[in-house]
């Protein structure tokens, strides 16, 4: 059975996506980077989203980071937690 989607796979990159490759300088899991770019737009660009997301997108993130632990796009942690900078993301 086919995977459906509701976020787009995170092997797919867009002009204005931050890289997967500096998950580290971020501090921040690949997961959350691939979430984020997934719910960034032209409007509202993956960095502005990493540094002040709004409630809506902050909803939208989590649900593609879950989304993509589910379809093994990405190990999930022992504990569930998912670091985004100084902040963090339980699920």
């Amino acid at each position: 059975m086919d995977k459906i989607r509701n976020y787009r796979d995170p092997k797919i990159t867009t002009p204005g996506d931050i890289p997967l490759s500096e998950a580290g300088k971020l501090q921040t899991h690949p997961a959350v980077i691939a979430a984020i770019n997934a719910v960034a737009s032209e409007r509202r660009p993956a960095r502005v989203l990493f540094q002040a997301p709004t409630g809506t997108e902050c909803d939208h993130i989590v649900m593609a980071l879950e989304e993509y632990i589910h379809f093994k796009d990405f190990e999930a942690t022992e504990d569930g937690v998912y670091q985004w900078g100084a902040d963090e993301i339980r699920i």
